[in-house]
């Protein structure tokens, strides 16, 4: 359908989503010290690839830095309150919440195209 967003994009979207949120705003990385360069949500929307490989290999260098940082965080730095971009003043708590959700509503429309196909 043109209107909906291919795999490949939400794929993007969350990969970029999960740096900016967890690694910029809650662990206070710089954007010079991340993974990968920064996209705007409309680009990581546009993405168009021929193979999902280049978001795996993003995924590889991602992930362990989230949970480094994760991991080196403190109750503190969890109760401590973010200027979000787009939701406004949220906690490191928050943050984390939100994630959780966003993620898991991707997840629903992953598998909702998935079924979409299987049934063509």
């Amino acid at each position: 359908m043109p209107e909906s967003n291919s795999l490949y994009a939400i794929a993007t979207h969350v990969v970029t989503n999960a740096q900016e949120n967890l690694l910029t705003l809650l662990c206070g990385m710089p954007d010079e010290e991340l993974p990968f360069k920064v996209i705007t949500r409309e680009q990581a929307f546009m993405a168009q690839g021929v193979s999902i490989d280049s978001l795996f290999d993003e995924w590889k260098l991602l992930q362990p830095e989230i949970i480094r940082h994760l991991n080196a965080l403190t109750a503190d730095d969890l109760l401590k309150e973010i200027q979000h971009p787009r939701r406004g003043t949220v906690t490191g708590l928050g943050i984390l919440l939100s994630m959780n959700t966003h993620m898991a509503e991707h997840l629903g429309h992953t598998e909702l195209t998935r079924d979409l196909v299987k049934a063509l």
